[in-house]
């Protein structure tokens, strides 16, 4: 098993994308935290995931407050006695493709609150954590260049802030072995709402699933890409091309 031994919290594990990675690392050995907002999907999710034989527990939190983001990760400290993964997947592509001057300041400060604090603040709780375990991977989820060039301006800021927080984060914890990717999905899961603004069907000739993402998303947390840091990486079937 690829992860095998390790403790992965995994912060908006209630859509289908973090579905799709709790359950395969589960799969793969991993002990996993789902952590989201509303209980229903965390719950079912965590049986389905006990139901195959593997570990998992679930916390009720906001990823886009301290109390929330923190206590997702006491949560995983309490319950497996250490953290070695932290899948950072919250996101709302909200207000469709507002313009610039229909978007006002609440819509703006809610579409960094929902796609960029929701990276930062669990970051922020979990590296201290990571740096004990003695090394760890962090991955978070932007979106593909098409998404953000099509989405309104607050959510392509965001999700580019996303991006930039990563490449940050991974050269300033490199001497603590923690490594940090980012995940730009393409039109997959809960982003198949951007169907409505044209977004082209991926070159590949089919729309992408989850799976697709959990995938790379398993690869860059096992000990296989133990020498890679800093990756952002394109899931969009060749959209971007």
């Amino acid at each position: 098993m690829r992860l095998a031994g390790k403790a992965a919290l995994i912060v908006g594990a209630g859509g289908p994308m973090g579905t799709a990675v709790a359950t395969l690392f589960a799969q793969e050995g991993a002990r996993v935290v789902l952590g989201a907002r509303r209980q229903e999907p965390l719950q079912h999710l965590t049986e389905r995931i006990q139901g195959i034989g593997g570990e998992a527990c679930f916390v009720t939190a906001d990823a886009t407050t301290e109390e929330g983001a923190q206590r997702m990760v006491q949560t995983a400290l309490e319950r497996f006695g250490r953290l070695d993964i932290l899948y950072n997947n919250v996101g709302d592509y909200a207000f469709g493709d507002r313009g610039i001057d229909e978007t006002d300041e609440e819509a703006w400060r809610y579409l960094l609150r929902v796609n960029l604090d929701s990276a930062y603040l669990p970051c922020r709780f979990a590296v201290p954590a990571l740096k004990q375990a003695g090394g760890g991977v962090i991955v978070n989820v932007a979106a593909a260049y098409r998404v953000r060039q099509q989405g309104n301006i607050g959510y392509a800021a965001a999700k580019a802030g996303v991006m930039g927080l990563t490449l940050n984060l991974a050269r300033a914890l490199k001497p603590y072995n923690i490594r940090v990717h980012c995940l730009c999905p393409g039109n997959i899961g809960q982003l198949k709402s951007l169907d409505r603004i044209g977004l082209p069907t991926p070159t590949l000739n089919r729309k992408g699933e989850p799976e697709d993402v959990a995938y790379a998303a398993l690869y860059l947390c096992s000990d296989e890409a133990a020498w890679l840091t800093g990756v952002v990486l394109e899931i969009d079937g060749g959209a971007s091309l």
